[in-house]
């Protein structure tokens, strides 16, 4: 199979096109940074930045044996690249264990002649970073583990909690600043599940425990590298998570 991508699960070759040049992937996004001036000394305060939404430009070759051939397949393209259901998955073959998550907003009309025609097609991924198409899996065995994670990017982990006797409260620490404690009487078989990318905490499958977060809970990530975590009281509980990684 030539050299390609995949874009909402259909692959760029069965629509007779090949890429020749890509931009956009190799460096960072766009980086947003945070200043204010300083009227006393020259230059800005410096406070931070944050990564905008990642562009990638796809040059590619369309083949057709015929100018009929060629419309057919153009017409097939528009629709496979409509953006109407917004950011689907995108993959390309030189890095199948990662993905995208893009729409089309930008295109060129084809130029050549003959058997081959060229254009260019603009992605746009609103989030950035690009994703594991598996997620990663961890135990923490006797109240604490450390989790090696192999990506370039914080990921945010769903933790699950199955408790094996009573309790009064669940704390799961990353460091003294960085923790999820839920003050709440437990019995044994009760299971919580915290989800820290979009911050939530269920009980036995249903019951939302937003209210017995301790207010300096912070729902954190696994940055990239090792991060260790402990679990308190010690031995009620075992505890597993999954999480995705994600590169820049």
């Amino acid at each position: 199979m030539s050299w390609g991508f995949s874009f909402n699960g259909i692959h760029s070759t069965s629509k007779g096109i090949r890429i020749t040049n890509i931009q956009g992937r190799d460096t960072l996004p766009e980086i947003e940074s945070r200043t204010a001036q300083a009227p006393s000394k020259n230059g800005v305060h410096y406070f931070g930045y944050r990564f905008m939404e990642r562009r990638i430009t796809v040059e590619i070759n369309l083949f057709g044996a015929s100018l009929f051939d060629f419309r057919t397949k153009i017409r097939d393209l528009a629709s496979w690249l409509n953006p109407k259901n917004g950011p689907q998955e995108l993959i390309f073959d030189d890095e199948t264990d990662k993905k995208y998550y893009a729409v089309v907003t930008e295109n060129t009309d084809f130029e050549g002649i003959f058997a081959k025609r060229v254009a260019e097609i603009e992605f746009l991924c609103p989030d950035p970073f690009a994703y594991s198409i598996t997620e990663s899996s961890a135990t923490i065995s006797n109240d604490s583990a450390t989790i090696n994670n192999t990506g370039t990017a914080e990921a945010f982990p769903i933790i699950l909690v199955d408790f094996s006797a009573s309790a009064t409260e669940l704390k799961i620490e990353k460091n003294p600043n960085e923790f999820i404690r839920i003050v709440r009487n437990f019995v044994a078989g009760d299971e919580v599940v915290i989800d820290c990318q979009v911050g939530t905490v269920t009980y036995n499958g249903a019951t939302n425990l937003m209210t017995a977060l301790d207010i300096n809970s912070d729902f954190f990530s696994l940055d990239p590298g090792d991060t260790t975590l402990t679990v308190t009281p010690a031995g009620v509980s075992a505890v597993s998570l999954v999480y995705v990684r994600r590169w820049l």
